[in-house]
């Protein structure tokens, strides 16, 4: 499985939270997006959970 954690870019956040200085994390599992976080902690948190949930093969 690969699961990838990067920072949403401002053309994928909306106006209003750009202008907040909001950022947003994305979660991507084999290409898919699975998850958004408001924060890197949060996201890396939730790769960790997939990442250890994943069967061993």
């Amino acid at each position: 499985m690969n699961v990838i954690v990067h920072e949403r870019d401002s053309e994928h956040i909306s106006h209003e939270a750009r202008a907040m200085g909001l950022e947003a994390w994305d979660v991507i599992q084999n290409g898919e997006l699975v998850g958004i976080f408001r924060t890197q902690e949060e996201a890396d948190d939730y790769r960790r959970t997939l990442e250890e949930t994943q069967p061993q093969g």
